[in-house]
This record gives structure tokens, sequence and C-alpha cells, in this order.
């Protein structure tokens, strides 16, 4: 079974003060091989005073929406209810999709008889040697092949009929992390398929310092909480602890990193380990302002 180039498919991109990002972010749409007839972008302002600058490369199959609910779940769920699509394809606004990416997930949507597919995510670097963040990213970041056998995904990469969210809702757009992963465990449990396509390639750039993962660890441990709805300051902690033998064999498999990217990557893991875990102490016992997460 295949799925014909004619079928509606809206793009849905949320944005928050990186315009310079959905720049590339759009350019990457303009160049697709699919017709633009046939697709239409929604980029989603989640900070509607500020206002897009000019030179934005807006084709006529772009348009921008506001969303003034802070969180890109809240975002996404604007896109969803403004979009026709009947497939609705999530990408973020710092990635940048390859010209075939939008045909291959179809075709692969098509083949499999999918009713969500998860696209590879594959990651550029800002020099050739690579900071201890950015082996970290290279070894741990956006690993969708083991999500899709966990029967989960993230929304950097991800192409979905839109029968699946009149069936199970939409994101909890009061996570501000984790609310991905949420809403495709909501999706598969209720029976709907969800396949990887490793063709379907988007880049997104690694994170290249340590403060810019421990804010993305911070939310991440507080977005784990909410979702499996732990209240305990150590309750989850072996979670965050237990699949730390598993990275580490993992990581001395990957033969495409050297000694010193691997054991950058495995000391900065347990660095953001530590991390997570002082995040759960934060949120049990901190005042207000110490759980209250930057974007």
């Amino acid at each position: 079974m295949s799925l014909p180039e004619r079928l509606s498919v809206s793009v849905i991109v949320p944005t928050y003060r990186d315009w310079e990002a959905l720049e590339n972010c759009l350019s990457g749409l303009a160049t697709q091989n699919f017709s633009s007839g046939h697709y239409e972008v929604l980029v989603v302002n989640n900070a509607p005073h500020d206002s897009a600058p000019a030179g934005i490369p807006w084709t006529d199959n772009a348009r921008l929406i506001d969303e003034a609910k802070p969180g890109s779940y809240a975002a996404r769920n604007r896109g969803i209810a403004d979009a026709p699509g009947e497939v609705l394809a999530f990408l973020d606004a710092d990635c940048v999709a390859e010209p075939g990416w939008l045909k291959t997930a179809l075709a692969c949507m098509g083949t499999h008889g999918a009713d969500l597919v998860a696209g590879h995510i594959t990651l550029f670097y800002q020099d050739k040697k690579l900071t201890p963040a950015e082996s970290y990213e290279k070894a741990f970041a956006f690993r969708q092949a083991k999500n899709v056998e966990q029967g989960v995904a993230v929304t950097a990469n991800l192409i979905v009929r839109r029968e699946v969210f009149e069936a199970v809702g939409n994101f909890d757009e009061d996570m501000m992390s984790g609310g991905d992963f949420e809403w495709t465990r909501r999706a598969t449990a209720a029976g709907f398929k969800l396949v990887y396509c490793p063709n379907a390639v988007v880049s997104h750039p690694a994170r290249s310092t340590l403060a810019s993962l421990a804010q993305k660890a911070r939310r991440v441990s507080a977005g784990s909480m909410a979702l499996h709805g732990e209240t305990g300051a150590l309750q989850g902690s072996g979670r965050v602890l237990g699949n730390l033998g598993n990275d580490l064999y993992d990581l001395l498999k990957r033969h495409d990193m050297g000694w010193r990217e691997r054991s950058w990557a495995f000391g900065v893991l347990v660095y953001l380990k530590g991390i997570k875990l002082c995040q759960r102490l934060a949120m049990r016992f901190g005042s207000r302002k110490t759980r209250e997460l930057p974007r």
C-alpha cells in the first residue's frame, strides 16, 4: 500500500524566539521533492509579542500563527487545530529536513501500514573536534530507533495520521518536557502502529555546552516526574540510575567514536544523571522559584 502525493499534509513547526533557526528550517522545507501544492507549513509562534523579522523566507504554502500559552506542546496543539491536513508532520524549528524527508516518510507510512512514522535525526557540530557536550550528544541524543522499540518517539521528526489525534486526543500542553513520549505512548497503547523510518532524515544542531545540557536535563527530569506521576523525592531515581550500565555498554560498541569522545560522553552522562537527581530533590523540597524551569 502506498500513499498518493495528493494527500493533504500539514507540517507543524513550533518556534520560540529563534528566528535564525526557523529561517534555516523553512529553507529546508522549501526544497522538498514533494509538490508544494500538496502540503503546507504552519509555523506556530509561541512568543506572540516577538514578531517575525523581515527576511524570513516565507513560501506561498507557509503561514504564521500565534499561541500565547507557554510550551511547545501548546503550540503544537494550536497547529493541529488550524491544520487541514489528513497527515500532520511535526518538525522542530531548529531542524533542517533533507529534500526527500516528507515524501520518504509518507512512503514509509504507506508501505508499512503505519499510523505514526518516526524519522531519523542526525546531528551536526560546530567543529571536527567535538566538545564534551557534543560527544555526549553524539552518543545519546535522539535515539529514535530505540525509542520506537519502546513504543515512543520525539516530535523533532514525527509524522502522524490525523485520525490518531481524533482517537487519543492532543498533546498534554501542561507538560514542559516529555509530552512527546507521553502522547506517542498513549497512541501506541491504543493500538496505533508506530514505525521507524531511517531514510526520512532531518538534521539538528548538537548542544555544545554543558550548561545547555544541564538545562535540558532539569527540564526532562521534571517532565519525567510528571509523566510517571512521581511525587516522592527519590521516587523514580532508580530509573534515572538503573540504565547506566546499558548506556556504558552501548557506548563501548560505538565504533564511530574514538576513546576521547567516548570518555567525554560517559563523564557527561554521569554528570547529567546527578543533575537529574538534584532536580528531583528541588522539585520536591525547593522553593517555588527553584521549581520553576527556564524554557
